[in-house]
């Protein structure tokens, strides 16, 4: 049980303790009423004090446990309330059965219907409302003066087991949306916080794998040395430590976007054909998450391709600009095989929440093509 479903169970329980107390306080004032001119007075004085017993109980269970779904008490006043009505009918006047305290059956049979809708299943709850409605009728039966404050009383019954039932039902959906809510907003929190931590140590877990490893070519490290430091700082940001500046927006363009992401990848048999888009300006978000969308595409190419020639190439055809990253390595069945996190996520979701549109194209010995289109901007 969540929170809101807990604070509901406990509302509804101090609820129910409170018109326990209003009924008993009512039921205290009209005791010595009834006792005078009861036919026993053993039998009155002792049905009111089982009235009594059960409905503390009620209260202190209610107060103490913050619930009156389950507890021993339910069985015991649902037969009070069956019971009342013919032991006062026998023990008192029928001229004292309705419209006094001392005949206080109904008013009880009223309260009890209406606590056994935050317990009862609401068809149950109402069914036994109705129920106790005719009993009480047969018991008391119809005066002659006042007939329709008779069947109104007898109609009270059910209806609050029906309004109580309904509001019951209603807060506890209501709560269980609540905590539902609360639990979904956790888990995408999580999910998002997991996101963004595999987005900031992916490309720096395949540089560190490639730095401990005795086997990565000597050529290599130099340029893993760079991206490391890169990386380092990136991450330093990540961590709340301010990061280097990129520079100003003149020298935001396609050309020193693709000349940072290519940092560092020396060893990789790069073939860089910039020049027709390398003047194109972008924004800043967009510079940032291309140059680190290509530079995670070339850590691909450098773990898994085993390409001999890696093509960068960029274009711009007026009102949009083109970089494609092409490699003639082993590529992959894209029918079989689902994109890594890198592709799926750091390269094609990250771009194209920016309003970027990335093509993957790739098959088996025949190498892989990243196409990475945005607009130009004149800003």
């Amino acid at each position: 049980m969540g929170p809101s479903a807990r604070r509901t169970e406990r509302g509804m329980a101090l609820v129910a303790a409170g018109m326990r107390a209003v009924l008993l306080i009512q039921i205290g004032l009209g005791f010595l009423s009834g006792l005078r001119v009861a036919s026993d007075p053993v039998v009155y004085t002792g049905l009111t004090a089982a009235v009594w017993i059960v409905s503390v109980g009620l209260i202190v269970q209610c107060v103490a446990s913050g619930s009156a779904r389950s507890a021993w008490w339910q069985l015991p006043d649902l037969v009070l309330a069956w019971v009342a009505y013919p032991a006062l009918s026998l023990l008192l006047p029928q001229s004292m059965l309705t419209g006094t305290w001392a005949a206080w059956a109904t008013a009880h049979a009223v309260n009890v219907a209406a606590l056994s809708g935050a317990w009862l299943r609401p068809s149950l709850a109402v069914a036994n409302g109705f129920a106790l409605a005719i009993w009480g009728f047969a018991w008391i039966g119809l005066p002659t003066d006042d007939w329709g404050a008779r069947i109104g009383d007898a109609l009270t019954i059910p209806g609050y087991a029906l309004v109580v039932a309904l509001l019951a039902w209603y807060l506890r959906a209501l709560a269980a949306d609540a905590d539902q809510s609360r639990e979904d907003a956790v888990a995408a929190a999580r999910a998002l916080e997991l996101q963004r931590y595999q987005l900031a140590v992916h490309d720096a877990s395949s540089i560190l794998r490639l730095l401990s490893d005795a086997e990565t070519p000597a050529e290599a490290l130099p340029g893993l040395r760079v991206q490391g430091s890169r990386e380092a700082n990136r991450l330093r940001h990540y961590l709340g430590v301010p990061a280097p500046q990129d520079g100003d927006a003149a020298t935001r363009t396609v050309g020193t976007m693709l000349a940072a992401a290519m940092v560092g990848f020396d060893d990789l048999p790069l073939e860089p054909a910039i020049e027709l888009g390398a003047h194109v300006v972008v924004p800043e978000p967009v510079w940032l998450a291309a140059s680190r969308a290509v530079a995670t595409v070339l850590h691909n190419v450098r773990l898994h391709a085993g390409a001999s020639q890696v093509v960068v190439h960029a274009d711009t055809d007026g009102p949009t600009w083109e970089v494609v990253v092409t490699d003639d390595g082993i590529g992959f069945d894209q029918a079989t095989q689902p994109l890594g996190f890198g592709l799926a996520t750091q390269v094609q979701q990250s771009l194209e929440a920016l309003g970027i549109a990335v093509t993957i194209a790739s098959a088996p010995a025949r190498g892989t093509s990243v196409t990475i289109t945005g607009p130009v901007t004149t800003s």
